[in-house]
């Protein structure tokens, strides 16, 4: 798990970065010329709309990773007790 918690962790703080630098240009709005509203509005819509993929993408990569973790702790603890049977059977 350490490997997903270092890599989710760097995307999240990464998120937090970019999420501020838009919240920077939210403010901005009222100081642009009339003439560049409707594209500004075009862009943080889609600044919007990919942050908000972005979380998606790191909340399912959080329940995939537990999912795999999931799985390969079942595995590893069938092995290990069918090795343990074995070791006690075949002594």
């Amino acid at each position: 798990m350490p490997a997903e918690n270092t890599y989710i962790k760097k995307l999240e703080t990464e998120l937090k970065k970019l999420d501020r630098q838009i919240g920077e240009l939210k403010k901005k709005k009222s100081k642009l010329d009339k003439s560049l509203h409707s594209k500004y509005n075009t862009t943080m819509a889609i600044l919007v709309r990919k942050k908000g993929e972005v979380k998606q993408h790191i909340k399912e990569g959080k329940a995939a990773w537990r999912a795999i973790t999931k799985g390969v702790e079942a595995a590893w603890k069938s092995l290990k007790t069918s090795v343990q049977q074995a070791r006690k059977e075949f002594k």
